[in-house]
């Protein structure tokens, strides 16, 4: 039996498929080094971003709750209602956004009022 043809054949989709591969690695290296400043500093704005006041306050329906005691309560009640429960298999993912927003708001409440007394509620 010949091996001549069959060597001939595989060099030549050898040369075709590795002229392709080639380009392909070499175009994927000047695209990551052309980028390389512009993708990390977004991965890091990706991995350091943090949940907005306003966002926290929207996911704890807490616009107008100026006291800690109100704020735990909205959080123990969306809690609650999202946990894992016979009738339901809750969400985890809720839950998570739920405890980010709560410490969010409270912190800023925190910061806001650092000496411990209770702020004012708006006046109507």
């Amino acid at each position: 039996m010949a091996f001549g043809p069959f060597v001939r054949i595989l060099a030549r989709i050898g040369m075709v498929a590795g002229g392709a591969i080639g380009r392909a690695v070499l175009e994927a290296y000047k695209e990551a080094a052309a980028g390389r400043g512009a993708a990390a500093a977004a991965a890091q704005k990706i991995a350091r971003r943090r949940m907005s006041l306003d966002e926290a306050k929207k996911v704890l329906d807490a616009d107008g709750v100026t006291s800690r005691s109100q704020i735990e309560e909205r959080f123990q009640t969306l809690h609650s209602l999202n946990a894992p429960s016979e009738e339901c298999p809750g969400s985890p993912y809720l839950q998570d956004r739920i405890a980010a927003a709560h410490k969010v708001v409270l912190e800023n409440l925190e910061t806001s009022n650092p000496s411990g007394q209770k702020a004012k509620p708006p006046e109507e």
